[in-house]
């Protein structure tokens, strides 16, 4: 009877982890995107800003100047919210 508490409680957590997403499907991707989230925590603050925003900044920045909007804060801003998602993918430079 042990065991089978055992094997119950080994069982039991890793469900636990997709239920606080609320989204079983994505329960893969959270787990890998929670890794990395614990590893930044612990970078010094220039290396956090070079891995995650950066990359992101300095596109919409070269897009900025290209465009040269008569609003260009919020141009920014609106470009950040927009491409969030291509943090994770290579931005290329020039562009």
């Amino acid at each position: 009877m042990e065991k089978e508490a055992g094997q119950n409680n080994q069982n039991a957590a890793p469900p636990a982890e997709p239920q606080l997403t609320g989204n079983n499907t994505n329960a893969g991707n959270n787990a890998q995107q929670k890794k990395p989230r614990a590893d930044l925590n612990s970078l010094p603050t220039r290396q956090y800003l070079d891995q995650t925003v950066a990359p992101i900044l300095l596109h919409g920045l070269q897009t900025l100047a290209r465009e040269r909007p008569p609003d260009p804060i919020s141009f920014l801003a609106s470009y950040l919210l927009k491409n969030k998602n291509r943090c994770e993918e290579a931005i290329p430079e020039n562009v």
